[in-house]
């Protein structure tokens, strides 16, 4: 039984070393006829017991093969290469080193070369949309999105901002569904070039115009990137990362470093793409939503609400982490719901040293001479979506909520002189706030068809809230300018700051808090087959409170038992009610449309100022107002579209209350009760003539404003 059973083990183990014993197979590659060495010739090796288990190897200099650890036995042996007949044939593996000695490839029969030039096409139009071809413009590799759209012509991108046939593009589409939101400048950064077929550049409607048909003027320039069919399903991206050491850098970071990089995941209508930026030299590519004026700005007027704009990149040296992702879907049995949201996140430390040199020739012989530092950290959050329902053939329903937080500190400290003919004037100014705040809104429009083909009615709704607080401590000099210079002083920065300056210190505490309300009910009625009729009612209301407080203190900015100054404190109250009505028409025939809307509005403000007395402010605004479209099709090369409309921004309270804002004592500026609101015009026409055959576009633009 013993004998048996090692007989066996011996037997299994001689199998198993003669089963793993490989050898190595080296051969040339030739030219048949001229003995030439072909390098670059493939080699398909396989198994004759197992053909599907195939291998690949390569010719390399001077037609060498090597094909390293091929295992005992007998395979098959095909040789190609471009211009010559395929080389076939078998040969077995049994000793460690076998050479198959020279593979010799015949040429080919040669064929005549046929050659066809056809001039790629660039551009094409169809309507108010300008196509480009991708294609027809080369850009690197790794080019994003960004990168090929400032190659192609009536398109350029500054800071950020792009900016179409003379206009600024407020949307990206891809493939129709919203990327990113308002967010132009990470949207164009999310794609890569290469998923690209044509960039289509056109005047997109507002929401409540695409749902009841009638062009309300209130639309926009957009870009759609229709991507490749084939990058529609699968996985691409592209990631980057940096890092360098500079020896003589004054920004106190030695080490520079950069990395960021996006991935796409596509599966149909199901998309997901994320992007991230992280550096610390000064590379702010992405824009962000400025809530409240935390950067700044709080004010403006009634066009756009506070909290609608983008804030581009600020001068000075920035660190920067950003991370955005943008996803999209489409559900249901009839794909009737279809969602698009994107999230994105901003942290900027940004910052600046200035120096300032100025000589002035007239009315007096002067000079300037200030130097300033400031030191922001700021952070950002926002999120964003748009929810469609098609609730039936003739119903529809579509929400966009939104959510946006910011939070920003800057620090400025700006030093100073001024000398000269005119006297002499020192500068001492300092800054430091914590602002922060946050925007909740929502939007949500409704459309029913009423049986007759352009009979409609749609019902518009929006609501939004934000809150905002500013707390800054401050001081400036209010020392009077002295006739004379110290004698002696042969620079500014040579003088006694401590003899010259008088500083106030101040702390101020200003919350507020915005709420929005509209309403909007359009009602369309068609009176032939190309042309209807319209009518439209807008209500919006909007409300504002703020209560700044600002006390002078000490140096510590303690403001325990001290009052606030009345000249420096204000609160307020204001209450906007704007209501809007009037009928408009539209015609619509073969692609050319002409459609006109007048309306009459009337605003009425009532505020309250609280000071040492309430102040009323109250005033009624009664204005007419226009819109006009006309889109001329002349042909299929050339095209003719003139936009004329006005609007009205009425003042806001704090720029009508009679109160001094002092905070800065060399910027000392109040409000004017009598304000009247500003009356806009515009005027805006293109013209578009498109060669498909030369494949080349031309455009023309016009616009004035008054």
């Amino acid at each position: 039984m013993r004998k048996i059973l090692l007989t066996t083990l011996l037997t299994l183990a001689a199998a198993a070393a003669s089963a793993q014993r490989k050898g190595a197979v080296t051969a040339t590659v030739l030219d048949a006829e001229t003995g030439d060495m072909v390098p670059g010739a493939v080699l398909t090796v396989a198994p004759v017991a197992a053909p599907d288990k195939q291998q690949h190897f390569m010719s390399a200099y001077k037609g060498a093969v090597s094909m390293p650890s091929l295992a005992y036995g007998e395979y098959t042996l095909s040789v190609s290469f471009l211009g010559y007949n395929n080389y076939e044939t078998t040969f077995t593996v049994a000793a460690p080193r076998q050479n198959l000695g020279e593979i010799r490839l015949r040429p080919g029969v040669e064929i005549e070369a046929v050659v066809k030039e056809a001039k790629t096409l660039r551009t094409s139009q169809k309507g108010d949309t300008v196509s480009y071809n991708a294609g027809a413009f080369k850009v690197v590799a790794d080019a994003d999105v960004e990168g090929l759209l400032k190659k192609m012509p009536g398109i350029t991108i500054t800071d950020g901002a792009v900016e179409a046939q003379g206009e600024e593009v407020k949307k990206i589409f891809v493939d129709g569904k919203e990327f990113f939101g308002e967010d132009v400048t990470t949207a164009i950064k999310s794609l890569p070039a290469q998923a690209v077929d044509r960039i289509e550049v056109y005047n997109k409607l507002s929401d409540a115009a695409e749902f009841s048909g009638m062009d309300d003027g209130e639309g926009y320039k957009a870009i759609n990137i229709v991507t490749h069919k084939n990058m529609r399903q699968g996985q691409f991206g592209k990631f980057y990362a940096g890092l360098g050491y500079d020896a003589d850098t004054k920004t106190g970071d030695r080490f520079k470093y950069l990395a960021g990089g996006n991935a796409n995941i596509f599966s149909g209508d199901s998309r997901i793409s994320v992007i991230g930026l992280f550096n610390n030299v000064n590379q702010q590519n992405f824009s962000f939503e400025d809530i409240l004026g935390v950067s700044g700005n709080t004010g403006g007027g009634r066009r756009g609400g506070v909290g609608q704009y983008m804030v581009r990149p600020q001068s000075g040296v920035a660190t920067v982490n950003a991370v955005g992702v943008n996803y999209s879907d489409t559900w249901g049995k009839r794909d009737q719901v279809t969602f698009q949201g994107s999230y994105f996140f901003n942290n900027t430390h940004t910052e600046n040293e200035s120096t300032v040199e100025k000589w002035y020739e007239t009315p007096s012989i002067d000079t300037l001479s200030t130097r300033g530092s400031s030191d922001t950290q700021a952070y950002n959050h926002r999120f964003n979506a748009r929810l469609e329902w098609k609730i039936s053939p003739n119903h529809n329903l579509m929400i966009r909520p939104g959510f946006s937080f910011q939070s920003n500190d800057p620090l400025s400290r700006t030093m100073g002189w001024q000398y000269g003919e005119s006297g002499y004037s020192p500068t001492d100014n300092f800054s430091k706030s914590a602002r922060s705040g946050y925007n909740v809104r929502t939007n949500a429009i409704y459309r029913a068809k009423l049986g007759k083909p352009g009979r409609t009615i749609t019902v518009d709704g929006m609501f939004r809230y934000s809150d905002f607080t500013n707390n800054s401590n401050s001081y400036s000099n209010v020392a009077p300018v002295l006739p004379l210079r110290p004698d002696g002083a042969d620079a500014p920065w040579g003088w006694d700051a401590d003899s010259y300056t008088q500083l106030r210190y101040l702390r101020s505490m200003a919350p507020s808090s915005t709420l929005a309300l509209r309403g909007e009910f359009t009602y369309t009625e068609p009176v032939s087959k190309f042309a209807q009729l319209s009518f439209q009612y807008r209500a919006a209301y909007d409300h504002q409170e703020r209560d700044k407080k600002s006390y002078e203190t000490g140096a510590d900015f303690s403001i325990a038992g001290i009052a606030p100054m009345p000249a420096l404190s204000n609160t307020y109250e204001s209450n906007y009610l704007t209501q809007r009505v009037g009928p408009g028409f539209r015609y619509s025939k073969e692609r050319n449309t002409f459609v006109a809307n007048v309306y009459y509005q009337r605003s009425s403000l009532d505020g309250q100022v609280m000071q040492t007395d309430a102040e009323k402010i109250r005033h009624n605004y009664d204005n007419v107002l226009y819109f006009m479209m006309g889109q001329l099709n002349i042909n299929r090369e050339n095209s003719l579209r003139l936009f004329v409309s006005s609007y009205t921004n009425n003042p806001e309270v704090t720029q009508l209350q009679s109160i001094f804002d002092i905070s800065d004592a060399q910027y000392i500026s109040s409000g004017n009760p009598g304000l009247n609101p500003s009356y806009n015009h515009r005027v805006n026409f293109h013209y578009t003539n498109s060669n498909v055959e030369k494949g080349r576009t031309f455009m023309w633009m016009f616009s004035m404003q008054a």
